[in-house]
């Protein structure tokens, strides 16, 4: 862990501003020093991360400069994966109720419950942070226990994001990070800044990096990615979806009814599109948020749009790290499974009566009725009913795994520490199921899940106008502040390690 001691104010300014510093090291005096790499899930970029270690204990946080992504930068919240990783509060011992017990208890008593509910009375949750390999198993699960209530969990406007990313738009390429770096105008949709602060090396490379460069984006707000602007759309809020379809009608748009929903001079919006599409290299970022209406339309428009400008490609950040690995393989392996509002809704019915609830990213309040719950978690409830099984999860730092980031590139982290009580999603389901974990396997089936792509669907382009066009703006909202850290259980145990007022150890 950090020691304020160790650092100076120039090094800790580094620090909130994402940039890798040296720092006094105290590893000569351990007795088996090593720097150990592992990747960031606390937004879809994918920063890689490391740890100073002796031995099997991770003792503090390192720079992996070597990575590709963030060259050894890190943003405030990728700071905290130390944190997670050596908390004194996680969960290492499965748990009924308020009741500590062994593993095999706790799987009996799961096996005894599940066999009182009919296959649509139950449903299974996965965090958008789990694995690849969690999320074939949780698929397995799904079709073992006859039921297609089965749904990733995560930001609600990323799942609707996610849908926009299905839809077919012939020529729509996805961009790389690398890529982004060699874009001579950037289309930026909403504050990429706040949800992936490291993008500002890249957008900064493309804003200063040649004469004519364009820096578009679209936000209602004066935020820190605008401030990078060579062009700000200031867009009525929530009318994000409205300036890209004008965008990609051009003269066949309403330009005078889309001008006055989103508060934008006709004549504004046709110069960023033309800035935008002349450029011979660029790329659409997109980064979806709660104040922005529809962001499936707003992502479905955003491919078009990058298709149709010749040399662009799209991307898309999602704020959980695995968003795109988990929703493809659910699509793919539980055909015509629940969405998560779906899946919500028929929680809030009684329709669902039991939940198996695979990562910590949840339902919260919503689940107090359910008759029964087991969950994997890296920390206990405080206040659990006596039939809810608790059993602690390992993360991608101590449990491995594969990852899709934002990109499409493939994370395979290599497990930093032993998980000391903890186990994988998968490795919990494989048990529930009675069935041999089988590291290799499973990975290799993930992976062939995931090589048939995303299950893709259809739209026809005059609905999603008709839809667009019924986007009324919203009263202002404040500026997006994406603050991720896996849950809200995390992010209150922060600083778990100021033993004294004002002090660091």
């Amino acid at each position: 862990m950090v020691n304020k001691a160790n650092l100076t104010r120039a090094a800790e300014n580094d620090i909130l501003m994402g940039r890798a510093v040296p720092y006094v090291s105290r590893m000569k005096y351990w007795s088996n020093p090593s720097v150990k790499k592992s990747v960031c899930l606390f937004c879809s970029l994918g920063c890689g991360v490391a740890f100073r270690c002796d031995g099997d204990q991770a003792k503090e946080l390192d720079y992996d400069k070597e990575n590709p992504v963030c060259n050894g930068a890190l943003c405030p919240r990728g700071h905290y994966n130390i944190e997670l990783l050596n908390h004194p509060g996680r969960l290492m011992t499965p748990m009924i109720g308020k009741r500590a017990v062994a593993w095999d208890e706790a799987l009996s008593f799961i096996l005894q419950e599940l066999k009182q509910f009919k296959p649509e009375e139950l449903g299974i949750v996965l965090s958008s942070n789990a694995s690849n390999e969690d999320a074939y198993m949780a698929a397995k699960l799904a079709r073992s226990l006859g039921t297609k209530n089965i749904s990733a969990a995560g930001d609600p406007a990323d799942l609707e994001a996610w849908l926009g990313s299905k839809y077919e738009v012939p020529g729509a390429q996805l961009s790389s990070i690398e890529e982004i770096d060699n874009s001579e105008a950037l289309l930026i949709v909403g504050d990429i800044l706040v949800r992936s602060p490291v993008l500002s090396q890249r957008i900064n490379k493309v804003k200063y990096g040649k004469r004519g460069n364009k820096v578009i984006v679209i936000d209602p707000n004066k935020t820190h990615t605008a401030w990078f602007a060579t062009t700000h759309l200031k867009n009525r809020p929530g009318t994000e979806a409205l300036v890209l379809a004008a965008m990609v009608l051009g003269k066949e748009a309403d330009l005078a009814r889309i001008s006055e929903l989103t508060g934008l001079p006709a004549q504004a919006i046709e110069k960023a599109a033309s800035d935008f599409s002349s450029a011979p290299t660029g790329t659409l970022i997109f980064s979806p948020g709660a104040n922005k209406e529809r962001n499936d339309l707003i992502g479905y428009f955003a491919k078009i749009l990058a298709a149709r400008s010749g040399g662009k490609k799209q991307i898309t950040f999602y704020s959980f790290g695995n968003t795109l690995g988990v929703n493809s393989i659910l699509d793919r392996e539980v055909e015509g499974h629940a969405a998560y509002p779906e899946l919500i809704k028929k929680i809030e019915s009684a329709e669902i009566k039991s939940m198996i609830m695979l990562g910590e990213i949840i339902l919260g309040n919503k689940i107090r009725h359910l008759k029964f719950t087991a969950k994997s978690r890296f920390f206990a409830d405080e206040s659990p009913y006596e039939t809810e099984v608790q059993l602690p999860l390992a993360s991608q730092i101590d449990g491995g795994g594969t990852y899709i980031l934002a990109d499409g590139r493939q994370a395979a982290p290599v497990p930093v520490t032993p998980q000391a009580g903890a186990k994988t999603n998968a490795e919990i389901v494989s048990l529930i199921m009675n069935t041999e974990f089988d590291r290799d396997k499973l990975q290799a089936e993930a992976a062939a899940s995931l090589a048939k792509g995303p299950v893709q669907a259809k739209i026809d382009q005059r609905e999603a106008v008709k839809e667009v066009m019924a986007i009324k703006a919203g009263p202002d909202r404040p500026a997006e502040n994406i603050t991720h850290f896996g849950n809200n259980d995390l992010v209150k145990r922060f600083f778990w390690y100021r033993l004294k007022a004002g002090e660091l150890s």
